[in-house]
């Protein structure tokens, strides 16, 4: 017999030993232990997000064949909001459709929507847009949608900064997600 082979006859016989040494019965169950000490208070999270309800289009900002505008203003966008980390998401749909994140170009009506925001110290503004990207005028099919009552809609959703984590979300990684996964995670009602 060889070493090798005397060695492996060796580790074989020492893991089935042990296999066969196993039980499958647990013991009794132990003493409750003492409670312990109260934690560190955590890092604060983001809190206080905030949305609009879904708004229809009204292009009070711009309105030109091509190109399409509505304002919103909204007392909450401030430089100091953005400074420390804030996020604005735009969001649009047709009526009670699903929402598609901002912004979003539609390649077979030639055009695209957008959304962004403008902050002062006292508070700023939204802007949703519609564009036409071929140049010809926006037809109404181009902005409301094709059928029969149907309405396109808007929607933004402000999330303050917190303190930076590592592991949480940048804003690019927000912008991302879809409608549903914000509501998700933000527990805002859809």
């Amino acid at each position: 017999m060889t070493a090798t082979r005397f060695i492996n006859y060796v580790l074989y016989l020492f893991f089935f030993t042990a296999i066969l040494s196993c039980t499958v019965e647990d013991g009794e169950q132990g003493i409750q232990g003492q409670q312990g000490e109260q934690g560190e208070q955590g890092e604060p999270g983001t809190v206080n997000v905030m949305y609009s309800d879904w708004m229809d289009q009204d292009w009070n900002f711009i309105d030109t064949p091509t190109f399409k505008s509505m304002l919103v203003e909204d007392a909450h966008i401030t430089d100091d909001f953005m400074e420390n980390g804030g996020i604005v998401l735009g969001f649009f749909r047709y009526q009670d459709n699903a929402p598609y994140m901002l912004p979003n170009q539609d390649f077979r009506l030639n055009t695209v929507r957008s959304f962004i925001s403008i902050n002062f110290s006292d508070g700023g503004n939204v802007r949703f847009s519609i564009q036409s990207t071929d140049g010809t005028a926006l037809t109404d099919d181009d902005v409301n949608g094709s059928g029969a009552e149907i309405q396109a809609q808007y929607k933004y959703v402000l999330i303050p900064g917190g303190t930076s984590l590592s592991g949480s979300k940048r804003a690019a990684e927000w912008n991302q997600l879809s409608y549903k996964a914000v509501c998700k995670a933000f527990h805002i009602p859809e």
